[in-house]
């Protein structure tokens, strides 16, 4: 059992780690989902059994209920944490003693049981700063606060070091430790054997360790040789497993996993992994305790931050007995995460099995193993994202994707109920060939007229003469490097601007423009070399209506939407990040597109983030913004910009009204989303081999004639594959 201090799971969690396989006792196969670093990700494609985490969830504690016998009906008072005490969840808080005037005399600190019984822990206790608690199974109470900096009213600032306090149960204090400011205690767990292990993190010197505590004095041993996570964002929590010693890791980067710990030789073990699950951790709340019962279930704790809300989780890695639908693709997530969840939980028939191979593997071996099978007849049921944008002209071309307008008629789904970029990131003329339903990732952006010239929008050769004939130093847009900033300039042509005939099967880069878009990238990309410079050009804001600029707000500032540039002007870019595609050599094509209708459906719909695909959704979403400006509320925004060290400083703010929200902006902003298109997929390929002969332009080791010959050569080379 142990305890923590609280921390809220990231949300952009997604994936996972290992892929952790082995047998049980009773020789089942056991899935323990995709690990960073895996050699052969076949043992990720090639699965015939399929397995996925079962959750039991219990509410516990829920005081709103019941607040006038909780302890949020006491003024002042504090929910410390939950954790397992004795084999069952408590709740520790912090309660005042007031004095005749409403004074704080001092806390009392004490636990409550999920039958709302309460026993007190400390009484009479002065310290008035928020900490950590843990009880340990024998009763011992340890109290610790980190490391503050003070501020003063008279402006002067005062470190203190982190101390950890450890109480007997009659509330003898038995040691007082004090460690240096910046030493801080991110977790401690105790053993069923009695030893005590901390997560200890340095802020001077960057590093978090495994450290085991001496119970009768408070003396600190840290054990360099246990991994642990590194990032800033990261997170890593203790519990138990028997007498064996877990970890939960959650990393930002590598996804989250249960690990088993040797305390003596730093080793791990994967026990749980979440990437190729379709478990979702619950929104808004944090994580507070773990432990690993006997059949290898997890159990999770999870509160409010207020401690108003709690639940209790059991985690089963359990074989799918349904109608397994396998989805593959990369940073299977969020919106698309939940409503997997969702289907899963209300289908009869069907288990959406998720097959992500993880941050941390070799996603173009991933996509070339998928591509193998497709081709042989077999792989998954559906396709997800951009994980195969590299093939997916090719699966088009031969017909290797459903044709979804069948299905969509059958379904009684009709285009027209949705926006057209719905439908038409993966389409072969009349071939409906991928779906996307998720709110649309939109590219454009916008200068101000004096860079152009004029008002009108330009077009590619419009832009980068305009761009070259400036004199004065700058960045086109913030965080776009060079090779970014190439992408963007050529990602909308389907003839790559006239170089490349696709119906002759041959190209040529030779020429003036491609000179000058090399030119173009290379100056005006934001590199680290160049300091703090001024930014040409702005992403357009298209995340809600009233912040959404419309025409009369850029005529009056003075702007021109100056991209994404397409062979037939400028028009907002959708990415192809979200689309899903059907296998054609699908065994359940029904099933998968059963899915793919829910994900179309209202209630999928209705909870997207941001903008929803549907046009009847959409007016609801239009609606709730409305109704954010009722009885003349505001909504403010505060500007910031990022500086060299990662902090931001505040430079400025936004206000907005219910005058930003007008029918004029609304049908303005639907018009938006009506022209939106996806950038051409054939090109990907063609792009991605400018990409790899422009970097040696970049960095100077070659002339813009050189790297025109090389892009020229290697996309003749390509054309001639495709014959």
């Amino acid at each position: 059992m142990k305890k923590i201090c609280p921390m809220t799971v990231l949300l952009f969690l997604c994936v996972l780690l290992a892929g952790c396989g082995g047998q049980k006792d009773n020789g089942e196969s056991a899935w323990r989902g995709v690990q960073a670093g895996m050699e052969d990700l076949s043992a990720i494609t090639e699965r015939t059994e399929y397995y996925d985490i079962v959750v039991e969830s219990e509410a516990i504690f829920q005081w709103e209920q019941r607040k006038e016998e909780s302890p949020l009906a006491m003024s002042k008072a504090a929910f410390i944490c939950m954790q397992f005490y004795r084999g069952e969840p408590v709740q520790l808080w912090r309660e005042p003693n007031l004095g005749s005037y409403g004074e704080l005399l001092s806390w009392d600190i004490c636990f409550y049981r999920p039958d709302g019984s309460r026993e007190a822990i400390l009484q009479g206790t002065g310290s008035p700063y928020n900490g950590c608690g843990y009880l340990d199974q024998e009763g011992n109470f340890y109290w610790w606060e980190n490391s503050t900096v003070r501020t003063y009213s008279d402006g002067k600032t005062e470190k203190t070091g982190t101390s950890l306090k450890k109480y007997a149960p009659s509330g003898e204090l038995l040691f007082d430790r004090q460690y240096d400011y910046g030493y801080d205690i991110e977790d401690l767990c105790e053993k069923a054997d009695g030893r005590i292990y901390l997560i200890v993190g340095n802020r001077e010197q960057g590093y978090r360790r495994l450290a085991e505590l001496e119970p009768a004095t408070g003396l600190v041993t840290e054990q360099a040789s246990v991994q642990m996570v590194t990032g800033d964002m990261d997170s890593q929590r203790l519990g138990v497993w028997g007498e064996k010693l877990v970890s939960f890791k959650l990393q930002t980067l590598l996804g989250s996993e249960v690990v088993v710990i040797d305390g003596d030789d730093g080793s791990e073990a994967c026990l749980l992994s979440f990437t190729g699950t379709s478990y979702l951790m619950p929104v808004h709340y944090e994580m507070h305790d773990f432990r690993v019962l006997d059949d290898e279930s997890v159990e999770i704790l999870w509160a409010f931050s207020d401690g108003s809300k709690s639940l209790q989780e059991r985690l089963r890695m359990t074989k799918v007995e349904k109608t397994p639908i396998v989805l593959r693709g990369v940073n299977i997530e969020g919106w698309l995460a939940g409503q997997i969840n969702g289907f899963n939980r209300q289908s009869e028939k069907y288990h959406v099995i998720v097959e992500d191979c993880g941050r941390g593997n070799d996603r173009e071996d991933f996509a070339r193993l998928t591509s193998i099978q497709i081709a042989s007849g077999k792989g998954p049921d559906i396709l997800y994202g951009s994980l195969m944008e590299d093939y997916i002209t090719g699966m088009i071309e031969k017909g290797a994707l459903e044709d979804l307008r069948p299905y969509m008629e059958r379904s009684g789904i009709s285009e027209e109920d949705y926006f057209p970029y719905t439908f038409s990131i993966w389409r072969d003329e009349d071939r409906i060939c991928g779906v996307s339903p998720a709110s649309p990732s939109l590219e454009g952006y916008c200068m101000d007229s004096s860079v152009l010239g004029g008002t009108q929008e330009p077009d590619i050769e419009a832009l980068v003469n305009a761009l070259l004939s400036r004199r004065e130093d700058a960045v086109f847009l913030k965080g776009y490097d060079s090779m970014k900033l190439l992408g963007l300039l050529l990602e909308g042509s389907d003839t790559v601007w006239g170089m490349v005939d696709w119906e002759s099967g041959s190209c040529d880069f030779s020429g003036e423009l491609f000179t000058k878009i090399l030119d173009v990238a290379k100056r005006y990309g934001d590199s680290a070399g160049k300091g703090k410079l001024s930014c040409l050009a702005e992403e357009w804001d298209v995340g809600k209506v009233y912040s959404f600029e419309d025409r009369a707000e850029r005529e009056k500032n003075d702007k021109v939407i100056c991209g994404v540039l397409f062979d037939d002007g400028c028009h907002p870019a959708v990415m192809s990040c979200s689309a899903l595609a059907v296998n054609a050599n699908s065994p359940n094509k029904e099933g998968a597109w059963e899915f793919i209708a829910f994900l179309l459906g209202d209630e999928a719909q209705s909870a997207v983030s941001g903008v929803p695909a549907a046009r009847r959704t959409f007016d609801a979403w239009v609606r709730g913004q409305k109704e954010e400006f009722e009885d003349g509320k505001e909504i403010k925004m505060l500007l910031g910009e990022s500086l060299a060290d990662g902090s931001t400083v505040i430079t400025g703010m936004i206000v907005y009204t219910e005058a930003d929200i007008t029918e004029e902006i609304i049908e303005e902003y639907i018009r938006m989303l009506e022209d939106a298109r996806s950038c051409p997929p054939r090109t990907v390929p063609v792009l991605a081999l400018i990409k790899e002969e422009a970097s040696d332009y970049f960095n100077g080791s070659k002339s813009a004639a050189e790297a025109a010959g090389l892009v020229t050569n290697r996309v003749q080379t390509y054309l001639d594959e495709r014959q």
